[in-house]
C-alpha cells in the first residue's frame, strides 16, 4: 500500500484525491495545511487534515507538495530528515529552493516539475530534441494562453519549456522569447515555434481539463515512491 500525504489542501489536493478514487493500493494519510483547525479534524473526503508535517501520525510512502514556496521549503526539510520521497509541483519557486532540492536528494528521491501533465512533459522532451538538432541561433518563441484570472506571465510551464530549450543549446544561443495572453476561461495552451530560414517547427499542447495535472501528479508520486534517493525529472518518470 502506498501511503500518500499531501502538503496543501487546495484545489490540486482535492483533484489528486479524486484522481485516486477507485484505485487500489493507494491511501491518503492526511492533508497538511497551516489553516487546519486547531483541533485537527477530517477533510471533506474523510481524510485527516493537520496543521504541520510534524503532526503526521505515520511516515508516508511519498509526500506530494502543492503548497506555497515557503511550504515547499518545509516539505524539503521534512523529507530529508525522514527519508520520504518528495514530489513537488509548486511554481514560482526561487532559485535557492530549487537548489535546496539537490541537498534533499542526498537523503530521499525528489522530483519537481512546474507542470505534472504527461502531455506537457512529453512536449518538453520534443522541445529538447529540436533544440539539440537545430542550429543554435534558431529563434524560439513560446506563446502561452490561460484564463483571465491567472496572474503570472509567462506561465510556469512556458518558463519550464524555455529552460529545457536553453539548457539544450550553447550558452551563447539567443534567449527564448515569450508572449502571454490572459483571457476567458482557458485551462492552458502552449505553443513553441522554432523559426528556421524558410520553414518553422511548431510544437504545442492544449489542456482541456485540470484533472490531467492531478492524474499526472498521482502517477509520478507512485513511481517516485519506489526510487532510491536522488534528483529526478519528469523525463525520468515518463521513461519508467
Amino acid at each position: 500500500m502506498i501511503r500518500i500525504a499531501i502538503n496543501g489542501a487546495g484545489r490540486m489536493a482535492r483533484a489528486i484525491v479524486e484522481a485516486a478514487a477507485g484505485r487500489s493500493g493507494v491511501s491518503f494519510l492526511a492533508l497538511v495545511s497551516p489553516y487546519a483547525p486547531a483541533d485537527g479534524g477530517d477533510w471533506a473526503e474523510g481524510i485527516p487534515i493537520v496543521g504541520s508535517l510534524d503532526q503526521l501520525e505515520q511516515k508516508p510512502s511519498v509526500l506530494i507538495d502543492f503548497s506555497l514556496p515557503e511550504g515547499t521549503l518545509a516539505a524539503g526539510e521534512y523529507c530529508a530528515d525522514a527519508g520520504v520521497p518528495l514530489l513537488s509541483g509548486v511554481t514560482g519557486l526561487p532559485a535557492s529552493t530549487l537548489e535546496a532540492f539537490s541537498q534533499v536528494a542526498e537523503h530521499a528521491p525528489v522530483l519537481w516539475s512546474a507542470n505534472m501533465s504527461v502531455g506537457v512533459n512529453l512536449l518538453a522532451e520534443l522541445c529538447r530534441i529540436a533544440a539539440e538538432r537545430l542550429e543554435p541561433d534558431t529563434p524560439v518563441m513560446i506563446d502561452d494562453l490561460h484564463h483571465a484570472a491567472k496572474l503570472d506571465a509567462p506561465s510556469g510551464t512556458a518558463l519550464m519549456l524555455g529552460r529545457v530549450i536553453e539548457a539544450a543549446r550553447m550558452p551563447a544561443a539567443p534567449r527564448v522569447t515569450y508572449h502571454s495572453v490572459r483571457e476567458g476561461a482557458h485551462v492552458g495552451a502552449h505553443e513553441v515555434r522554432f523559426e528556421m530560414a524558410g520553414e518553422r517547427i511548431v510544437l504545442g499542447h492544449t489542456a482541456d481539463d485540470r484533472a490531467i495535472f492531478a492524474r499526472g501528479a498521482l502517477a509520478a508520486a507512485i513511481w517516485l515512491s519506489s526510487q532510491p534517493p536522488g534528483r529526478y525529472t519528469a523525463s525520468d518518470w515518463l521513461r519508467g
